[in-house]
């Protein structure tokens, strides 16, 4: 079965722990995200905000999301995201689901995505500890070998499997829970 396409909001990359799970989870082929280079510019700039981290380590991190994951960066043309029912700052957004054909946008601003406004694309908007609860239902030893990796990873500040599990609880409560079960 193919992996299900999704469009990854800027919100939902803008934490290094829920990034690095949902991107893991993307290159283990769980899912296949896309991402605009205004999902992308709007992440750059919200990290950028904060005085604790290096500026060339945000860049890095975009290029290596970009390298890990050269399909997922895609571009809606204007005249499409011009025609989006949703507030102006958001329309690229769906604009780039209805392009890349994707059923779901994973965001943690849901009320910017009333369903009303996505149905008659056949587009669902949901937060991502819900996308993540359902890769566990479906999925959870590939959850769980996300996790695994993303621990193998981690030389300098070695984490394990269940370290990350606890730091992701925080933003993941459910998400968490399900796979401790």
């Amino acid at each position: 079965m193919a992996a299900h396409v999704v469009v990854l909001d800027a919100n939902v990359l803008y934490g290094i722990e829920v990034t690095d799970l949902v991107l893991t989870m993307a290159t283990r082929h769980l899912y296949r995200p896309h991402w605009s280079p205004q999902i992308l510019d709007e992440v750059t700039r919200n990290l950028k905000l904060r005085a604790d981290l290096d500026p060339a380590a945000i860049d890095r991190r975009i290029a290596q999301m970009n390298q890990a994951l050269p399909s997922a960066l895609d571009e809606p043309p204007a005249s499409l995201i011009e025609e989006m029912p949703v507030n102006e700052k958001d329309r690229h957004v769906l604009a780039l689901a209805v392009h890349v054909e994707a059923p779901m946008i994973v965001t943690e601003n849901l009320r910017d995505f009333p369903p009303e406004l996505l149905a008659d694309r056949g587009i669902e908007a949901i937060d991502v500890d819900t996308f993540v609860v359902g890769h566990v239902e479906r999925d959870p030893i590939g959850v769980l070998g996300a996790i695994d990796a993303m621990a193998a990873r981690r030389r300098r500040h070695p984490k394990t499997s269940h370290d990350i599990i606890e730091v992701l609880a925080a933003s993941l409560p459910h998400a968490m829970a399900a796979l401790r079960e």
